[in-house]
């Protein structure tokens, strides 16, 4: 506070001492819509009409954004409702009497800083969240790389995998399951596995 008065341009104390709910209410669930609106609403309507009839193989990177999009609508739902708490707060917690209202310059700094905090956090989340996902889901189904490169390039960049100079298919992909998979062993075609199983019972018998 006293660095605060040394500063003829920055909000008197009372402000920050008794800030005005309402106003800041009022901030609050107006980024929230906002966040509402650019997660729902503010999406290509060809993007929708695909989606509905499912006639294009979503990418890696969509299905990371819809994540991010549902982290972002409980990120707008969280400040619409702390909006409308601080707005019924301020409805029955008048400013005490010789304290003027001010325009919440500085609250208004807070919250559009916060938010964007917020939607930095959430992207990482998002990312983290998603490696998660496809990780668990390739321990339990073990991709075929080889058979589809395509699969594997977008995993590779998913991951951050970069390829080398002297990179050649099997080593780019082993290193690939290695990241994505958590094991570096291939999975064996069916083919392979019948020819296993008949040399065994070659030899036993």
């Amino acid at each position: 506070m006293m660095i605060l008065a040394r500063f003829g341009n920055l909000p008197s104390e009372s402000v920050l001492a008794h800030p005005d709910w309402m106003g800041i209410g009022l901030v609050l669930a107006i980024v929230g819509s906002f966040l509402l609106a650019n997660s729902i609403l503010f999406r290509h309507p060809r993007q929708l009409v695909v989606e509905r009839f499912g006639k294009e193989v979503q990418q890696l990177r969509n299905i990371r954004e819809y994540i991010f999009h549902r982290v972002q609508v409980n990120v707008g739902f969280g400040f619409l409702l702390g909006g409308f708490g601080m707005q019924l707060f301020g409805h029955y917690s008048p400013l005490p009497a010789g304290v003027e209202k001010e325009f919440p310059a500085l609250w208004i700094g807070i919250v559009v800083v916060l938010a964007v905090l917020l939607l930095l956090a959430s992207w990482w989340w998002s990312l983290r969240a998603f490696r998660r996902y496809v990780r668990e889901y390739f321990r339990s189904n073990p991709p075929e790389f080889e058979a589809d490169l395509g699969l594997a390039r977008e995993v590779g960049e998913l991951f951050g995998l970069t390829s080398h100079a002297d990179d050649t298919v099997e080593s780019y992909v082993a290193r690939l399951r290695l990241l994505a998979c958590g094991s570096s062993r291939m999975r064996a075609s069916s083919s392979e596995l019948d020819a296993d199983e008949a040399e065994l019972e070659e030899g036993i018998a």
